[in-house]
């Protein structure tokens, strides 16, 4: 389950970073402040809402797995 998890936050790290750099250019070529705005709403939910929470697991589960590994952990 440990493993799964970590890949888990790996696949949402890569998509969320995917999915910024396809709207960073588009971004980039509009030129109406509305759209503008829009288009930055999307990447910052691409950020926020799947690369952080995805970084976030990968912390979590790395920790964990290091810790078992190297068995650390308390009798």
């Amino acid at each position: 389950m440990l493993k799964f998890v970590h890949v888990l936050g790996a696949i949402l790290i890569g998509a969320g970073l995917i999915g910024v750099r396809i709207s960073d250019p588009r971004l980039r070529q509009i030129r109406e402040l509305p759209r503008v705005a829009d288009a930055i709403r999307n990447i910052a939910a691409f950020y926020d809402g799947v690369a952080v929470p995805g970084a976030f697991l990968l912390l979590a589960s790395v920790t964990r797995l290091i810790v078992r590994f190297f068995q650390w952990e308390r009798p």
